[in-house]
């Protein structure tokens, strides 16, 4: 298994989905900041601090769940690329959804009522939150698989 591409795919990755988010902040008046709901969960009040605090996490999250990509690669489907990358992706934005609506267990903020809970797979923010979940995902498990390449050879 190649760890470290995985894991730098995982990063870029991670990148790319807060690029999205962020065009979906600024462009669209989506609501949704990752990264302060990351962030605010250990360091308050929300700011730059807690921000660039959940944004590392996000990062590092995101490498992570990139060596699972990589180890389906080689043990699951025998072969990277983009479309399997899509392909994990939908079991990625399950596990999200699900993680999603137990956020308020573990939030700080979300327990005292200062944050809205986001719900099972962002669905109290509405349709098109849900619709964003899988769509962010897909694009992480795109430029996961793609990154990643071709599975290497049993030796």
């Amino acid at each position: 298994m190649k760890v470290g591409r995985a894991f730098v795919a995982g990063i870029v990755g991670g990148v790319a989905m807060s690029g999205v988010m962020w065009i979906g902040r600024t462009f669209l008046g989506m609501d949704v900041n990752l990264s302060m709901m990351l962030g605010t969960m250990v360091v308050q009040p929300p700011g730059a601090v807690a921000w660039i605090v959940g944004f590392l996490m996000h990062l590092m999250i995101s490498g992570l769940i990139a060596l699972l990509y990589a180890w389906g690669f080689e043990h699951v489907t025998h072969r990277g690329g983009w479309l399997v990358g899509v392909g994990f992706s939908l079991i990625h934005s399950i596990g999200t959804g699900l993680f999603m609506g137990m956020v308020p267990a573990i939030h700080p903020m979300i327990r005292a009522g200062q944050m809205p809970a986001p719900g099972l797979f962002m669905a109290n923010k509405g349709a098109m939150y849900v619709v964003a979940l899988f769509m962010l995902h897909a694009i992480y498990g795109a430029v996961v698989g793609a990154m990643y390449g071709p599975v290497r050879e049993a030796v």
